[in-house]
């Protein structure tokens, strides 16, 4: 996956964590079978999220990475659609 390319959300299923700053209510989330614009890539510890232009989120302060962040999505969450 990388920037511009177009995805189908095929996992929307969000729970609250202890190591995110904000509650799954707070913030925008894809929906299931939505098609989105993968708008950046991130590579973290964890694996590789995503941000999407349809969906925008303000910024949280990350205790982990010691700065604010959007929030990102999993990239397991969507499936791409070729051309």
């Amino acid at each position: 996956m990388k920037k511009g390319d177009k995805v189908k959300c095929i996992d929307d299923y969000f729970e609250d964590s202890n190591t995110n700053p904000f509650h799954i209510r707070e913030i925008n989330i894809p929906k299931e079978n939505q098609n989105y614009t993968i708008r950046e890539v991130v590579r973290t510890d964890y694996g590789t999220g995503v941000r999407l232009v349809e969906v925008i989120n303000k910024k949280y302060y990350f205790k982990n990475i010691n700065r604010e962040e959007e929030p990102i999505f999993g990239s397991n969450r969507f499936k791409s659609l070729k051309k």
